[in-house]
């Protein structure tokens, strides 16, 4: 696929860059007294919802899951490579395979958790899991899907769907980035991975988990080892970082992160860091006029805004203080 392809969508882009919520609005969402001044705030903006039902239910995920449906639906439409739409929305559908094999397993009824977003129909993963076949989803996601119906089959390991979906999601990421063969996605792919093996040791170690749980739940699709990984955590977590993180490009916002916990890696403030590291890794690629990479940046930043008006309103209905939800906050686009 010619860059030049995108030149038309980014234009596009930028228009929808412009609807993104600014500092300002997030400041007056902060500053709001309550929950329904934060959803009167909100109502100005792309986001639609009946501010009396979302008061008495506090369902703030349905309207901001529809308003994420039909950007990605949207987005789906006009991008040239789909695949790059994927890298973004194959997280909801692996999600819903986790959701569908529970309830395969446990007779449960889990339909409100499932997440109609993504490249694949419900229906169609509903069949995968059914079956354990499928002629149109990827490889990689029916093997996924084989692999825990086969271990739950022996040995019975609910727990195990976590953990097959999780590994075989960025085994599937890594395969869409290694086609879509851009330098700049590789390198964002590349971090997101080994951030996130970081972030899953960190947890690992403070909660006492095995070497062999962290084999089983690493990704080995990064740059990092997760062999690697795995040995230097076995000398602490400063050790792990020193040893194979500080080394790469984003080095100093770890770094500060290690200064800021006292030589203890704090999981909740890493993960805000690790986004900011994306972030950033996102903004090189934002003004380029050809390629994919402003199509990248937009979705993160949707991604990142949801998250941040979950937080604010999650927020405001449990009166916890300004200066503790901003602490929270992800990246802003344009900051």
């Amino acid at each position: 696929m010619q860059d030049t392809q995108y030149k038309n969508i980014n234009t596009q882009i930028r228009v929808q860059e412009t609807k993104l919520l600014t500092r300002e609005d997030y400041e007056k969402m902060l500053r709001a007294d309550d929950l329904q001044a934060a959803l009167d705030i909100l109502k100005n903006t792309e986001y639609h919802f009946d501010d009396e039902e979302v008061l008495k239910t506090k369902n703030f995920d349905q309207f901001l899951m529809a308003r994420l449906q039909e950007l990605y639906q949207d987005l789906y439409a006009i991008t040239p490579e789909s695949e790059v739409v994927q890298i973004f929305t194959l997280r909801y559908s692996y999600h819903n395979a986790k959701v569908l094999l529970k309830q395969r397993f446990k007779d449960l009824d889990l339909e409100h958790l499932l997440i109609p977003i993504g490249k694949y129909s419900l229906s169609t993963l509903r069949n995968l899991v059914k079956t354990g076949q499928s002629d149109i989803l990827n490889p990689i996601m029916i093997e996924a899907v084989q692999e825990a119906i086969s271990d739950y089959e022996t040995y019975g390991r609910i727990e195990a769907v976590d953990v097959f979906m999780d590994t075989y999601y960025y085994k599937h990421v890594r395969a869409i980035t290694d086609r879509l063969n851009n330098p700049t996605i590789s390198k964002i792919a590349d971090a997101m991975i080994d951030l996130d093996n970081l972030s899953t040791v960190i947890r690992s170690m403070n909660q006492n988990k095995s070497r062999s749980f962290l084999h089983t739940v690493l990704s080995s699709s990064g740059s990092i080892s997760k062999h690697a990984v795995i040995e230097a955590a076995d000398q602490g977590s400063t050790t792990a970082i020193n040893q194979l993180y500080l080394s790469q490009p984003y080095a100093s916002q770890l770094d500060n992160v290690l200064a800021d916990s006292k030589k203890e890696m704090n999981p909740m403030l890493l993960d805000k860091v690790i986004d900011e590291i994306v972030h950033d890794l996102m903004k090189e690629g934002t003004y380029q006029a050809f390629g994919p990479m402003p199509v990248m940046a937009y979705m993160f930043a949707i991604e990142k805004e949801v998250t941040n008006i979950r937080l604010i309103l999650v927020g405001k209905d449990n009166q916890i203080a300004e200066e503790t939800i901003r602490e929270r906050m992800r990246p802003i686009y344009g900051s």
